[in-house]
């Protein structure tokens, strides 16, 4: 659509030139002083027009040399055009016969074109620059226009005898620049932009044409010198082209090229963005019903989790309870085997009780429902507990335990959820320690918190498993998924656990000698009373209270 556009301007201003001309050609007829006016004003006005646009849009398109330096050419050409109009011979400016006068002030600007045109061919300009090109037109100006002033140029036109010699061989000279230029811009027309070479041959073409005339007429007002200053007009015309399609057109359009081509993407991605927005919201009532789903299901999951540990756990509770009685001897004595098999039966049922206990604290935990009770805790009332549970346990499986008296502060935390942070811990230890093996349990005060150590003399835990182990059903290798019983959830429950209590947990382990955990529990300050949370829930903290 533009290239259309941009063709049918440029015809429409070519006929338009072509009526110009003959319209001039007319007026010649009837006014050669009128005619020559309206030709030499527009070389005048087009000239100006073309150094200033050159001149002020240098700064944005310095890679323009060519025409940049066509621009101040036009410059001084301009004003050379001028005073050879005003003093052209019957305009009355300057008093007597001025046609020489006129005739040197015609030829000083054709020299400036011939120059130009040659030293563009040649690639001067990106040697000079702006300034320096400014500079060097200005100094020959001065020269050339002092040396008519003073008398020193050579004449040019002699009434009655017409072009002087000087002025013809001048002329031709003019035009064997030209011709050069010609000859270095058909060389370079593989490198040369398309209306770069196109105007510049046309212009160049012109004004050798225009020469050729102003070396044959006889009369100022002549049809030579008619058709000479038509040819100049053309040649104008075609530098104005040049200049208003490089300078002006070419970035507009480039501009307007960038500005559809940038609507077309905005386009384009706007279409994409609402295609994608449309994905986006059957993604988000997908996700909606998925988690209505999952709601449901984590709902289900709990309630059967939660009945299904009530139900085994009642059952368990009597066979503990039975199996202690048994083993007390309360409904008659026992041989060996039998206080064997029942201490079997009973720790057997005592690991399961752990078990069901994690599962149900850990699915309280996701649910939001897991409830802390903290108090002041005397350490060593938890290790008492904690030796009665796992004592039997470690026994059986011919392990050393060693739960040492502790001297440090109160703790302030949930005493049950300690204990069973510490039982987790020791039953881990016995399902990784062999026979002979010994277990640990201390607390020391490190760095302002209570820590509760629990150690081993087990298997210890391999360097690229550390990272994972309290994450939940995480276990060991699949070998050892094969020797040991559990579920993985332990030691995930003893981080929980402990993060709630405004806690932590850390391990050390060695593979061969063995593992250390340690549990990082905030100590009782003296003016900390126990919080109530059966009397008055809404003034404990929501950490204490469920996960939020």
């Amino acid at each position: 659509m533009l290239k259309r556009l941009r063709a049918d301007a440029s015809t429409a201003r070519f006929a338009l030139i072509v009526v110009a001309l003959l319209i001039l050609a007319g007026v010649s007829t009837r006014n050669y002083l009128l005619f020559h006016v309206i030709a030499e004003l527009f070389s005048i006005i087009v000239a100006f027009g073309i150094a200033a646009i050159a001149l002020h849009t240098r700064h944005y398109s310095p890679q323009d040399e060519k025409l940049n330096f066509l621009g101040i050419a036009y410059f001084f050409i301009a004003i050379f055009d001028l005073f050879h109009t005003i003093a052209y011979n019957g305009m009355g400016v300057f008093p007597g016969n001025t046609a020489n006068l006129a005739t040197q002030l015609w030829l000083i600007p054709r020299y400036f074109e011939g120059l130009t045109f040659l030293l563009i061919t040649l690639d001067v300009p990106r040697k000079l620059g702006a300034k320096k090109t400014f500079a060097g037109f200005l100094v020959v100006s001065l020269l050339a226009g002092s040396a008519v002033y003073a008398g020193f140029f050579p004449d040019c036109f002699l009434p009655g005898s017409g072009l002087t010699t000087f002025k013809i061989l001048s002329e031709y000279l003019i035009a064997a620049m030209l011709l050069v230029a010609v000859l270095l811009l058909q060389k370079k027309r593989a490198i040369l932009d398309a209306n770069m070479y196109k105007y510049m041959m046309l212009a160049c073409g012109s004004t050798i044409i225009s020469e050729l005339h102003f070396t044959a007429y006889v009369s100022v007002y002549g049809t030579a010198n008619m058709l000479g200053h038509l040819w100049k007009v053309a040649s104008f015309y075609f530098i104005y082209e040049l200049i208003i399609r490089k300078k002006l057109l070419e970035p507009y359009e480039r501009w307007a090229d960038l500005y559809q081509n940038l609507e077309r993407k905005v386009a384009t991605r706007t279409r994409e963005l609402e295609a994608a927005n449309l994905r986006l919201r059957e993604g988000q009532r997908v996700l909606k019903q998925l988690n209505r789903k999952l709601s449901e299901n984590n709902r289900l999951k709990s309630e059967f989790m939660a009945t299904v540990t009530h139900e085994l756990r009642t059952p368990l509770t009597a066979i503990v309870a039975f199996c202690e009685l048994l083993l007390d001897e309360a409904v008659g004595p026992l041989n060996e085997e039998q206080r064997e098999n029942l201490m079997d039966i009973n720790i057997s049922a005592q690991q399961l009780m752990i078990l069901i206990s994690d599962i149900l604290d850990m699915n309280k935990y996701e649910a939001g429902r897991l409830r802390l009770y903290p108090e002041k805790v005397e350490i060593n009332d938890v290790f008492t507990i904690v030796r009665r549970t796992m004592l039997p346990i470690t026994r059986q499986h011919k392990l050393d335990l060693q739960i040492k008296q502790a001297d440090i502060p109160l703790i302030f935390g949930d005493p049950e959820r300690i204990r069973q942070m510490i039982v987790n811990l020791i039953s881990n230890a016995v399902k990784f320690t062999p026979e002979g093996g010994r277990i640990e349990v201390s607390a020391t005060v490190e760095n302002g918190q209570a820590a509760i150590s629990v150690k081993d003399t087990g298997e210890g835990i391999a360097p690229d498993l550390l990272p994972h182990i309290f994450e939940k059903f995480r276990q060991g290798d699949s070998s050892l998924k094969r020797r040991r019983s559990g579920t993985g959830l332990g030691l995930a429950l003893v981080k929980t656990l402990a993060e709630l209590q405004h806690g932590s947990v850390a391990v050390k382990s060695e593979v061969g000698v063995g593992t250390e955990f340690i549990i990082y529990l905030p100590l009782a300050s003296e003016d900390q009373d126990d919080y109530d949370y059966l009397e008055d829930l809404d003034q404990t903290p929501s950490f204490w209270f469920e996960k939020l």
